[in-house]
């Protein structure tokens, strides 16, 4: 092995270990401490043709201890029986038609909180599948006047969606986790979309969903909606709390899912950190390369320590498979596919079809 392939393998696994941090986990809270403002939380859940994956969703809000104040679902103008799903459920349903340069789930978002009463908003996604503490937890992390967000874990069922093991992991280590940065050159504040909870008040401070209401990855824009108006903002691993399976359609929604993301992410990652997330990747990417070349021992000794790492953070935001992560170099070929792709969906052709609807996702 060269001096410049050890020194680049070096230095890009020092950067993983920087990139991750510390493994920040939602705290759990028992069920007294939940009870306590129960009934001022306001489940709110934006859903567009969401008939296969919303039952599952509705059922876990059913057992959730305590129960919030309300439940309500957004049916974002669905084609496939959400809403009547729904009712039959017993939640609230309201309907949500974006105004003109809305997207879709800004919208929902928006007239969710809207129609709720409660003085917490606790914002899921349709895919979300929520332990029966995990709405309590949240709401209680947003009652000191953050805007808290709690990745969710992923659970993988099919093959093809191991595609989505070195997204996952590359979008945690690129957009970080805590509170606030103090240095923004470093790392920005950053909300995971699928799990949300704000105080009403803090939400209506900073301009709710409307102040991003045609930013496509609205969840990144959130964050700096808050931040700008002095808002703390705080992103953390939902741990057993919370977990979701991306994309159980098939691979052209997984496909059209994160082009539509990672792309518009990198654009909203700070340069310095953009640089050693890259670096990060292209050296894990050369840990499989050297070892395809040179079998020698000190070799296969950074594959290990690359395959270890990798092990680590993918595990921390998914079900992964550790014989899925030894095989990093293919995981990470994986993303840099779907970033190229999303690049051309960004760039070039400027839109993508979700859910049946046209989405701009160009610059």
């Amino acid at each position: 092995m060269s001096t410049a392939s050890l020194g680049l393998l070096a230095v890009g696994w020092v950067l993983g270990w920087v990139l991750a941090g510390r493994r920040l986990v939602l705290p759990a809270i028992g069920a007294r401490a939940g009870e306590a403002g129960a009934s001022s939380v306001s489940v709110v859940v934006p859903a567009r043709n969401e008939a296969r994956r919303l039952p599952e969703l509705l059922r876990c809000l059913a057992t959730l201890d305590p129960t919030p104040g309300e439940v309500v679902v957004v049916d974002d103008e669905s084609t496939d029986g959400t809403a009547a799903l729904a009712r039959a459920a017993g939640v609230d349903v309201v309907p949500s038609s974006p105004p003109p340069g809305w997207t879709g789930k800004a919208a929902a978002c928006q007239r969710g909180a809207d129609t709720s009463t409660g003085d917490v908003m606790v914002f899921l996604d349709a895919d979300t599948t929520p332990g029966p503490r995990a709405v309590a937890a949240l709401a209680a992390a947003a009652r000191g006047g953050e805007l808290v967000s709690a990745h969710p874990r992923h659970r993988v069922e099919r093959p093809y969606e191991y595609l989505s093991m070195g997204p996952a992991v590359v979008t945690v280590l690129a957009g970080g986790l805590g509170p606030s940065p103090r240095w923004r050159w470093w790392r920005r504040p950053v909300a995971f979309g699928p799990a949300i909870a704000v105080r009403r008040d803090v939400y209506e401070r900073f301009g709710g969903h409307a102040a991003v209401h045609g930013d496509l990855v609205e969840d990144l824009a959130l964050a700096g909606a808050a931040d700008r108006a002095g808002v703390p903002v705080r992103a953390q691993l939902a741990g057993d709390l919370i977990s979701y399976r991306m994309y159980p359609e098939g691979l052209r929604p997984l496909l059209h899912g994160w082009g539509r993301n990672l792309a518009r992410g990198a654009g909203a990652t700070p340069l310095l950190r953009l640089v050693a997330t890259v670096l990060w990747v292209v050296a894990a990417l050369h840990s499989g390369l050297v070892l395809g070349v040179d079998r020698g021992w000190l070799s296969v000794l950074c594959y290990a320590a690359f395959a270890a790492q990798f092990a680590v953070v993918a595990r921390r935001v998914g079900r992964f498979s550790p014989v899925a992560a030894a095989l990093h170099p293919l995981a990470l070929a994986a993303f840099v596919v779907l970033f190229c792709w999303s690049f051309v969906l960004v760039v070039h052709r400027q839109s993508v079809q979700w859910r049946g609807r046209k989405v701009e996702v160009g610059v």
